[in-house]
């Protein structure tokens, strides 16, 4: 695996995310669709590797934290 590469696109998808929060809005369906693809995406890309599947379950699980103190807010 390109470590390099990997981390490069980890930052990439964390500025989309941002962007696509700002866009569609963090507590929508759709923002919250456009994560689960993107990161099935990002696994695939890198044959479901172990560090991928968990680099993408650490974002879900980040972005899940985040949902909870808004909701709870």
């Amino acid at each position: 695996m390109d470590y390099k590469q990997f981390f490069a696109d980890i930052e990439k998808w964390i500025y989309e995310c941002n962007n696509q929060a700002a866009k569609l809005g963090f507590m929508t369906d759709e923002f919250w669709n456009w994560v689960v693809k993107s990161l099935e995406e990002f696994t695939k890309k890198y044959n479901n590797e172990k560090l991928a599947m968990k680099q993408a379950s650490m974002l879900l699980e980040w972005l899940d934290e985040l949902w909870k103190d808004m909701k709870n807010a």
